[in-house]
């Protein structure tokens, strides 16, 4: 079965080569702002990544396979790249292939302001299992709606579990896989897509601000958080707040469980490439010199 064009486009761009090379763009990590991982780190990571699909292999059989594939990857010769999303060296290539194709967009819109935008998508339900596409078919709906036009974003996903022993179990959210649209948008009336945002998606207790916008800084990092490669189990908790004499509500970010790691790796095997990314009024071309690019479908 052929791939779709914006699968093709990026498969084709990230078997080139260049998006490999960890040095050529770089942006700070993390709310600390840590160096992004050097190739050696990479490939440690995808090595780590390959014992621990060997071991859980053994009790799941697809489990097995992915990890078949990313053992496979670069054997012999560069070109010879698996390009599994589950691969920490791929998703990071195709991670800044991401940010190189929106950042030449971008300043090909010189008078275009940017703003980010974070959005919490509703669903899945409890129990539920993570669909990238899926979710990425809502999340253009819900921002076409909201009268979006033009986006470059991406899907996250948090395992959230609520950690609030004050409140006793039935005051507290049931735990859930949370996924996390991040990108941005022009700023031009982003005020008023906030606000129909706002409308379209509703505050809960689990998301109590399901949509937040921030002008966009510059910093390739708020890009490249779209499609960052690590997910986290995230816990919400109260701490005291010296300042406001009270408790108030915060998160704290743990690693994956061993079965919160296997529903990850089978979300990002029925994803692709391009699952995670979410386009509005743009498609993935390649350039005349084969670089990855964004360009208006209108």
């Amino acid at each position: 079965m052929a791939l779709p064009l914006t699968d093709r486009a990026v498969g084709t761009a990230l078997a080139a080569g260049p998006a490999y090379n960890t040095s050529a763009l770089v942006w700070p990590v993390g709310r600390r702002g840590g160096r992004s991982p050097t190739r050696a780190e990479r490939r440690a990571l995808r090595s780590r990544r390959r014992r621990w699909l060997r071991k859980h292999g053994r009790a799941h059989g697809d489990l097995a396979v992915v990890g078949a594939i990313i053992e496979n990857c670069r054997r012999g010769r560069l070109a010879n790249r698996c390009g599994h999303p589950a691969c920490p060296e791929c998703a990071d290539a195709l991670q800044r292939l991401f940010v190189d194709a929106t950042r030449c967009f971008i300043r090909s819109q010189p008078n275009q302001g940017w703003v980010r935008v974070s959005i919490i998508l509703p669903g899945p339900e409890t129990g539920e299992q993570p669909d990238f596409v899926a979710a990425g078919e809502l999340a253009r709906t819900i921002l076409r709606q909201a009268g979006v036009t033009v986006g470059v974003l991406g899907i996250d996903a948090s395992w959230n579990e609520d950690h609030r022993q004050e409140r006793g179990e039935a005051g507290r959210f049931a735990s859930h896989v949370c996924l996390h649209l991040y990108g941005l948008i022009p700023a031009a009336n982003s005020l008023a897509v906030k606000a129909a945002l706002k409308r379209l998606i509703p505050a809960t207790d689990a998301a109590p601000r399901p949509v937040h916008t921030k002008p966009w800084d510059g910093s390739p990092a708020a890009i490249a958080y779209a499609l960052k490669g690590e997910f986290q189990r995230r816990q919400t908790i109260e701490r005291f707040d010296t300042k406001r004499g009270r408790l108030v509500r915060t998160t704290r970010d743990r690693p994956l469980t061993v079965a919160q790691q296997v529903q990850a790796v089978r979300a990002l095997d029925r994803a692709g490439l391009a699952g995670r990314m979410v386009l509005v009024g743009l498609r993935f071309e390649l350039s005349e010199t084969g670089r990855l690019r964004l360009t208006p479908t209108n």
